[in-house]
């Protein structure tokens, strides 16, 4: 949410502003697991969320919640559940942690085989030092995808607003990776590749779902089965290749797509993060 927007909330309604401060620091620490995928813009994390929703026991929604981003949760609206009901939810919590605990758990009330609610919001990493504190039994699936690429194809995406240029894109692809690198190595931290999920879907797919703790599902490689969702329902070109079979054909794009000084531009910003997850520079 741009802070526009933000600000706009706040003006309709003040009274929620001094709420919003205090439930973002939260009393309790949550033990219920959830699955967050998260990671800057275009870096696969929609991918990622898709193949993991198609497991019977993993349920998220067709879109991003942001839940967690600086926006008044006082008006948070989720699609199937009443405002009068979302209402008194909040009414029966003390903070965010416990609204998010009480709010998946009226979503997975509705799949009887679902154990596990998958939060897709990429720019939650930038919020991936609280989460990680706040809730220690959830797993966090980091994508991360060479920045270069992920410009070309932000560049085509009206609602990533950093990919106007590239010095801006560059610049807020190396905060989201600076977010992950400052939370350091962590049981409960999985970085995967967008390059590795594109080469060998089913081996890294399959580390994913070990990673949570439970065993893969042939129908996660369907293109069937994860594609029947919101995000692909919405004819888009930027969605087109969700319903295809995953491919690698959008590794080292940039190379035919940037020119020379926007790469070197790029590198000169990003090129210790990109280093850091083992990019060429």
């Amino acid at each position: 949410m741009t802070l526009p927007k933000i600000i706009n909330q706040f003006l309709k309604n003040p009274s929620h502003l001094p709420k919003n401060v205090i439930w973002r620091f939260p009393k309790k620490i949550s033990n219920q697991k959830h699955i967050f995928v998260l990671g800057a813009p275009r870096s696969g994390t929609t991918l990622a969320k898709l193949i993991l929703t198609s497991h019977p026991y993993l349920v998220g929604p067709g879109y991003e919640t942001a839940f967690f981003t600086y926006h008044d949760i006082f008006s948070f609206k989720h699609k199937g559940i009443k405002p009068q009901e979302m209402t008194e939810m909040r009414q029966k919590c003390h903070d965010i942690v416990e609204f998010f605990d009480l709010f998946t758990h009226n979503i997975l009330s509705n799949y009887p085989e679902a154990k596990y609610y998958v939060e897709k919001t990429p720019q939650h990493v930038l919020q991936l030092g609280f989460l990680t504190k706040y809730f220690p039994n959830s797993k966090f699936i980091h994508m991360v995808r060479d920045g270069r690429d992920a410009y070309c194809s932000a560049k085509y995406h009206k609602n990533v607003v950093q990919g106007s240029d590239v010095k801006r894109y560059a610049k807020y692809w190396r905060k989201c990776l600076r977010s992950r690198i400052k939370s350091g190595k962590k049981d409960n931290i999985l970085d995967v590749k967008y390059e590795a999920l594109a080469s060998t879907p089913e081996t890294t797919i399959k580390a994913m779902m070990s990673f949570i703790g439970e065993t893969y599902h042939p129908q996660q490689l369907e293109p069937g089965k994860y594609s029947n969702n919101a995000i692909t329902n919405i004819k888009t070109p930027v969605f087109a290749k969700l319903s295809s079979n995953i491919n690698n054909s959008s590794i080292q794009r940039y190379k035919k797509e940037l020119l020379p000084q926007e790469i070197e531009l790029f590198n000169n910003i990003a090129g210790q993060e990109l280093g850091h997850f083992g990019y060429e520079v």
